[in-house]
């Protein structure tokens, strides 16, 4: 499987924390509540603490590690750095991250119902391509690779 290709164009890597997959559950929770809020402001918001418990769960999963000086507060930062195949995501999530912080603050900021449901619909592609990643833990090896596991 090394080498392959998911949908995003990513590499395939191997997973080996069970931490990230409570955190793809929150995030799928979150995108869930998402769906169900009228208001195209408050699914944004909903849909983008998703995207950031699925930031968390990529964390989680590459065991992204860095001197407390080196590291950035902020997710998408750390998410390109420590997964650079998911830096179109960050790119992505960073871009809109001043419409959540203006809503958040209570600063007037109109979102379309067309936006919030466009939002919506990427960071539901987001989590699926976090899922490949923290799902690989759990998938059952290569045929190739039987004779490691007999093995071990």
């Amino acid at each position: 499987m090394a080498g392959q290709q998911r949908r995003t164009g990513t590499a395939h890597r191997p997973v080996s924390s069970t931490r990230p997959r409570p955190l793809l559950q929150r995030a799928d929770r979150l995108l869930m509540e998402a769906a169900g809020e009228d208001d195209p402001s408050e699914r944004f918001l909903s849909a983008y603490l998703a995207a950031l418990r699925g930031a968390a769960a990529v964390l989680a999963a590459t065991e992204a590690t860095r001197p407390a000086r080196e590291r950035s507060r902020n997710a998408w930062v750390l998410m390109s750095r420590a997964a650079p195949e998911f830096v179109m995501w960050s790119d992505y999530f960073a871009e809109h991250s001043s419409t959540r912080a203006a809503l958040e603050a209570g600063i007037s900021r109109e979102v379309t119902d067309r936006q919030a449901d466009d939002f919506f619909s990427r960071v539901g592609a987001f989590l699926h391509d976090v899922e490949d990643l923290v799902g690989d833990q759990a998938r059952i090896p290569d045929s190739g690779d039987w004779h490691k596991n007999i093995s071990a």
